[in-house]
């Protein structure tokens, strides 16, 4: 063999070694591509974002805890008062040389604070109970208040709105012969921010299907169905709702496809399932097992399966699993003196 040939062997040796290893390195390449772009896509059907604060995707449990150090005094889960609070509201105190009546200053701040996006909420103190308590319009005070409320599901206030709110206290204050005085804002929108932060973070909703694979569903079916179980037919959202002893809302149950159920519409109703859904914030702390016992009780009277959004069984592991992120939801709101259900809980994820 002569030595061009010998030589041209080696070249083609290398040139099928150089191209095996490109491929080869392509493979590898899309495959790590491939690998991430699933993994990217690999998220719980079953928990979603309850739509508050401006997330928009499923909470991580990872991130839970805050930047700055913020806590409302523990609540306890039972009081349903929602009087005003200095972690979630932006409070102005209001004295006066003598009484002036409840209905005088709200009529003289009505005006401005119908452009307030968020609540407003008026207090006056008490000298008998020696206590706070929700303005009584035909009493009169010496010592009154009102709070705007910082966050809730569709945001944090903002400063514009603080000193809008602000100065129409001052206002009406003065027109009353009040002294109204407006505290510094700035340490109350850095909470607010951080709260709306945390409160997004934990906004989430549980939902899962019961879907007939046989004969559709009758409205008339499933009202005594839901009735005999404790649900309430709420009206105009056209959902079920299953409070608890004391009045707070455990989960719903709403028609799987776009009809809401009503009362007029049950008769006539006819659906392949329908859908039962806990606001997990909302709900108070034993609110999953009436949940997971309502979805496994449906299944079965109405010989149905319990699927998530890809119609994928949703068993006994799954629940499982979605329990144990529940309780580290509530751990965190625990720790930050927020009741789940509470009367906190309520205003924040309103």
């Amino acid at each position: 063999m002569s030595e061009l040939q010998i030589g041209l062997l080696v070249v083609g040796a290398v040139v099928v070694a150089a191209v095996f290893l490109y491929n080869k390195w392509h493979e590898r390449r899309y495959r790590r591509e491939a690998e991430a772009g699933f993994a990217s896509q690999r998220e719980d059907v079953l928990m979603r974002s309850g739509g508050g604060a401006g997330q928009g995707t499923a909470p991580g449990l990872e991130r839970l805890e805050p930047l700055v150090s913020f806590e409302a005094e523990q609540e306890d889960p039972g009081d349903s008062g929602a009087g005003l609070s200095e972690f979630l509201d932006f409070i102005v105190p209001i004295e006066t040389p003598e009484e002036v009546s409840g209905a005088a200053l709200i009529g003289a701040a009505a005006v401005a604070l119908e452009r307030c996006s968020k609540a407003i909420c008026w207090e006056g103190f008490d000298e008998t109970a020696a206590a706070w308590e929700r303005l009584d319009p035909d009493r009169s005070y010496s010592r009154l208040r009102s709070g705007m409320q910082l966050v809730d599901r569709r945001g944090a206030a903002d400063e514009e709105e603080l000193d809008a709110f602000g100065a129409a206290i001052e206002r009406a204050a003065a027109s009353v012969g009040a002294l109204a005085t407006v505290p510094d804002p700035a340490s109350a929108l850095a909470n607010a921010r951080e709260l709306d932060r945390f409160c997004g973070e934990i906004d989430i909703r549980v939902a899962v299907h019961i879907i007939s694979d046989a004969a559709p569903l009758t409205g008339t079916q499933l009202a005594a169905l839901a009735k005999a179980a404790g649900f309430r037919l709420g009206e105009p959202d056209g959902k079920f709702r299953l409070p608890d002893e004391a009045g707070r809302i455990i989960c719903a149950l709403a028609n799987f496809e776009p009809t809401p159920l009503n009362i007029d519409g049950l008769r006539a109703l006819s659906t392949r399932g329908v859908t039962l859904e806990l606001d997990v914030p909302r709900a108070p702390y034993e609110a999953f097992t009436r949940f997971r016992q309502s979805a496994q009780m449906l299944a079965r009277e109405l010989k149905a399966r319990i699927v998530d959004d890809n119609r994928e069984p949703v068993g006994p592991a799954a629940f499982d699993a979605i329990e144990a992120q529940l309780q580290a939801v509530h751990g965190s709101m625990k720790a930050r003196g927020i009741a789940p259900g509470g009367a906190l809980a309520l205003r924040l994820f309103s």
